[in-house]
């Protein structure tokens, strides 16, 4: 069955997007020296308030990039959950070995990512994900003082473990089915 490959890009590609979309707004590990800048700039990016502190003209169009990337975010963790959902509806069967086998691909990814140097990763993420240089932002701005590398260093590891968890659950419960599968026909 061909849907059973599309579920193994798709399952796994869902788990990453959607446990990086939660953690962008509940993000709690760091301590912001400026809570106010931090939580002002995150109600700016979930569209609940405008910009209060003063941002140069390039961490202006920085912010307004990020802030489209994570409305389109958004909007693909939707359609992705979305998708998933009508499709696992139409074909049960099988569910229980794909929920196990897209649990151990997401853990191979996020253990290769996890391997590679995370300086390369950031830089690779802004050169695919933005059109222009503006996130290369001079160590005095006030976007890099209440997020330095260190931020995003703590960030990308709570992301690993919360997309791992994702996945050992997912797992389990791909095992569980299968003995309770396999239990109910025995008594059947």
């Amino acid at each position: 069955m061909k849907v059973k490959y599309f579920l193994l890009f798709l399952i796994p590609a869902f788990i990453i997007l959607l446990n990086l979309h939660l953690l962008i707004f509940n993000y709690n590990l760091y301590k912001f020296e400026n809570k106010d800048v931090n939580e002002n700039l995150l109600n700016y990016l979930n569209n609940k308030e405008e910009l209060n502190f003063n941002y140069t003209g390039i961490e202006l169009i920085h912010l307004q990039d990020v802030k489209s990337l994570i409305k389109i975010l958004g909007m693909i963790v939707y359609v992705i959950g979305f998708l998933l959902l009508l499709i696992l509806i139409f074909n049960k069967e099988e569910i229980n070995n794909i929920l196990i086998i897209s649990g151990l691909i997401t853990i191979g990814v996020i253990f290769i990512l996890f391997l590679l140097n995370f300086s390369f990763l950031f830089t690779k993420f802004h050169e695919i994900l933005f059109t222009n240089n503006y996130w290369l932002l001079n160590e005095n701005s006030l976007l890099i003082k209440t997020y330095p590398l260190e931020f995003f260093i703590n960030f990308f590891k709570r992301l690993i473990l919360n997309i791992t968890i994702t996945s050992i659950i997912l797992i389990a419960i791909g095992l569980l089915k299968n003995v309770y599968t396999k239990y109910k026909s025995g008594n059947s």
